[in-house]
């Protein structure tokens, strides 16, 4: 058993309001004309270099939307892990608040791994920005999407038909983009990363020692360095694959009294 690592996110269309200013206007809930919804979403499994896209792109199109977000479900509720940037506080919600108004089931339970709290909480006073195109730049050399100067949001809902299937085009590539950028982060950030990848994996009861992040065997011990906790001393190790540290099965020294 691997465990399932889903890399997901989502895009979303504006609100239409009435407003008498668009100088910091306060908009009640009644001049609300249109809500903002769930445009599309990418997402691809940390083993597969294949991206799932679904779309809804016409505000009435009722049907497409609820099987957009049934194929979310689905993912969801298949993953151990939902690897996000910024997904604890926009996508995941945003899914779980859609699965709810539609009146489906929750998903079984998955872990989530936002990077950008990986992030803040490692990382956050040497980097100029949090935006995942910052942290893309400094580590893959590479970057998100260009918009190439238009408003996709805007042309979705507007365009003609031909600038429709123009916006909606490169909205897909911005979505899917996103969704490997946050992936090869995730490769670079596992080390940091608070999950346990080997106890997902049958292995780990084939007395060999797995990385705790990546899973790997391939560890070499630590020589001169061990770890500690108030009772018990292990030998540690480190992945030659990911670079992690993890401590030994068992204890190597430890003291016959307890702090009380």
């Amino acid at each position: 058993m691997t465990a399932k690592i889903l890399v997901l996110d989502i895009e979303t269309s504006r609100a239409i309001v009435e407003t008498f200013s668009l100088w910091k206007p306060f908009i009640g809930i009644d001049r609300v004309i249109m809500d903002s919804r769930i445009l599309c979403f990418a997402a691809k499994w940390r083993d597969s270099d294949k991206a799932v896209f679904k779309s809804s792109w016409a505000d009435d199109d009722i049907e497409g939307y609820r099987k957009m977000l049934q194929a979310a479900w689905d993912l969801l509720d298949s993953a151990d892990f939902v690897v996000t940037w910024n997904g604890d506080r926009f996508d995941n919600q945003w899914l779980e608040g859609e699965f709810v108004r539609l009146g489906m089931p929750r998903p079984a339970p998955y872990k989530s791994l936002d990077l950008i709290k990986v992030l803040k909480r490692h990382f956050k006073q040497s980097l100029l920005s949090m935006k995942l195109d910052w942290s893309a730049r400094l580590l893959l050399g590479d970057k998100k999407t260009a918009h190439g100067g238009s408003d996709l949001w805007h042309d979705i809902r507007y365009g003609t038909r031909a600038v429709q299937r123009t916006a909606q085009a490169k909205m897909k590539e911005y979505n899917i983009q996103d969704v490997v950028l946050t992936g090869q982060i995730l490769e670079k950030y596992l080390p940091w990363t608070n999950i346990n990848l080997a106890l997902y994996d049958g292995g780990s009861n084939d007395e060999l020692l797995h990385c705790t992040k990546c899973n790997s065997t391939n560890l070499h011990r630590r020589g001169s360095k061990f770890y500690h906790t108030t009772a018990f001393t292990y030998y540690l190790h480190r992945c030659k694959d990911c670079g992690a540290t993890s401590r030994g099965k068992r204890a190597v020294n430890t003291t016959q009294l307890r702090a009380v």
